[in-house]
């Protein structure tokens, strides 16, 4: 077997499990991708990393948003604002990673893990206060301000981190604007799709790309399979249980991220 073949072997089985898991409960796969390319890449530098997370996150997206409006359950008033709103933050934050070295983005990054997984073990997405009937127009728009407010300063960050955002978009969507999760999920992958896709642009301008086409490329094929099959099965799986599980998974590498560091 050619090592391109093997490389894809190896890459694309993950790539699905990353789409489906990501798909699943509207994370994009960026933060469960992005530790795994720390971990796996030692030696390359934030851009890169971030880069090819952010590629990966497009296609898992985008496949996983395809899905989601064949279900109707995207919400497009609300996710058209909130890219508009972002997209200038996409660009932002991805010009800020070129500036980080990688002795401050491992530990940074793994306080964001341990802090985003204590945070969902608490208080795991899975419910949503009911938006009462009869909100006003006024009510209503003071949440899309609320919202596009929110979705640029989470696209900045969540650019920089190369994570997509997703997995701080939906908390977002659910517990501040009181979006039903399936809503939330949907409409944060719609938003994900074209903040992913911004991002990659501008690192394909700035030259990011000269390495680790062969791994986004195996790593997009398997997300844009996995992802279906996340959003055929977000109906099926109790969403609670499936939040604390990428919970815990999240401390754990964020405590080894900070571990490394320190020793």
């Amino acid at each position: 077997m050619s090592p391109e073949l093997q490389e894809f072997a190896r890459l694309a089985p993950l790539g699905l499990l990353v789409g489906a898991y990501g798909t699943l409960v509207g994370a994009g796969g960026g933060s469960v991708l992005v530790p795994i390319l720390l971990i796996a890449l030692p030696h390359e530098s934030p851009a890169t990393i971030t880069a090819i997370a952010l590629a990966v996150v497009f296609f898992n997206a985008y496949s996983g948003t395809i899905a989601y409006m064949r279900l109707g359950r995207i919400d497009y008033r609300a996710g058209t604002l909130f890219t508009l709103a972002g997209l200038p933050g996409a660009v932002l934050g991805t010009l800020l990673v070129h500036n980080i070295p990688r002795s401050l983005f491992d530990p940074l990054f793994g306080l964001l893990l341990v802090g985003i997984g204590g945070f969902l073990m608490v208080s795991p997405v899975g419910s949503a206060s009911r938006v009462p009937d009869g909100e006003t127009a006024a009510v209503k728009d003071g949440r899309m301000l609320v919202g596009s407010l929110g979705s640029a300063y989470i696209a900045v960050f969540s650019s920089l981190l190369g994570i997509g955002g997703g997995i701080i978009h939906v908390p977002f969507l659910i517990r501040g604007l009181r979006m039903p999760p399936h809503i939330a999920t949907a409409t944060s992958h719609f938003v994900l799709t074209f903040m992913a896709l911004t991002a990659t642009a501008t690192h394909i301008v700035l030259g990011e790309f000269e390495r680790g086409v062969a791994q986004t490329l195996s790593l997009s094929i398997g997300v844009m399979m996995g992802a279906p099959l996340g959003a055929a099965l977000s109906a099926r799986l109790q969403g609670s249980l499936i939040v604390r599980l990428l919970a815990l998974a999240l401390c754990l590498v964020g405590v080894r991220l900070l571990a490394r560091t320190l020793g």
